[in-house]
């Protein structure tokens, strides 16, 4: 008789339990965080299927906060600012998706700029490239600034975080500054917009997928020297087309994948999602409604 009572309580207290963690399961707080932008929000060179930064950043989050968190991702590779919203304008469920959204991601500029140096590459001097960029600064201000009123339009509350842009052709032309100078001015406008808008946040990926494992000011200098020694750093420089468009898994930046040599791999992206859930930490009073 004690047995049977033993079993019986033991088994009720096991059921009341898993009834408790079904509970909280049930009222787990749900997280809407929806990505929209180009091959960086695609997920490009991302062999794991976890869409970039995108799903990546939605495991960390339910790590750190225990809530689940729902994703909706808006990347197409190749669209500059301007394509990202007429694609964005012209998909209603997109538009559904952002009203829902309780934390929007942005990546955008790197299409905009790429294009502007492809214009450049046969200019005689780096001050001549860098001058194509500054010339193309008001066509893309503008157009950020029409793509993240368009999102604020669609939600009214939703913190938007903006993601900068990086230079994958360091490692190859290291000695070329004027390079990482020009992805730069585009970053300040996307850091400048943040800055003055309290619902958009700059998260900053220049060092860490530039730079990859050159950390030091020494390892750069020593790449540098390599660099110069290996060419003269003109932007359509062969040695720089070959590695580019190589099929050999080679790659100097662990950052990048040697898909492309140009877009992060997945310890790129584990960095984009570790940097993304840093900045957003800073502010989850705004998107974690607990």
């Amino acid at each position: 008789m004690q047995r049977k009572m033993y079993l019986f309580l033991a088994s009720l207290f096991a059921f009341f339990i898993v009834g408790i963690g079904t509970v909280n399961a049930d009222n787990k707080e749900k997280i809407n965080l929806v990505a929209v932008g180009d091959s960086l929000t695609e997920g490009i060179g991302d062999t794991t299927k976890q869409q970039g930064y995108t799903k990546r950043t939605a495991k960390k989050l339910t790590k750190k906060y225990d809530v689940d968190v729902n994703t909706s991702n808006y990347g197409k590779a190749g669209d500059r600012s301007d394509q990202i919203l007429a694609r964005i304008k012209a998909n209603s469920q997109a538009k559904k998706n952002i009203k829902q959204a309780d934390a929007i991601v942005l990546t955008v500029g790197g299409n905009d700029l790429q294009q502007t140096l492809f214009k450049a590459v046969f200019s005689k001097s780096q001050s001549a490239v860098t001058k194509h960029v500054e010339q193309a600064m008001p066509d893309y201000t503008e157009h950020l600034t029409e793509l993240t009123d368009f999102l604020k339009k669609q939600n009214k509350d939703a913190p938007i975080y903006l993601f900068g842009n990086y230079n994958p052709l360091y490692v190859y032309l290291a000695n070329r500054e004027d390079l990482n100078d020009d992805v730069k001015i585009y970053n300040d406008i996307n850091a400048n917009l943040a800055s003055v808008d309290d619902r958009i946040y700059y998260v900053s990926t220049f060092k860490t997928l530039t730079f990859g494992q050159y950390k030091t000011k020494a390892s750069r200098e020593k790449l540098r020297k390599t660099s110069q020694n290996a060419n003269r750093g003109s932007l359509n420089n062969k040695v720089v087309t070959k590695t580019l468009t190589a099929e050999e898994n080679v790659e100097l930046n662990r950052y990048i994948t040697t898909q492309d040599h140009y877009h992060p791999n997945n310890l790129g992206y584990d960095k984009m999602s570790t940097l993304l859930v840093k900045k957003m930490s800073g502010n989850k009073q705004d998107w974690l409604k607990k």
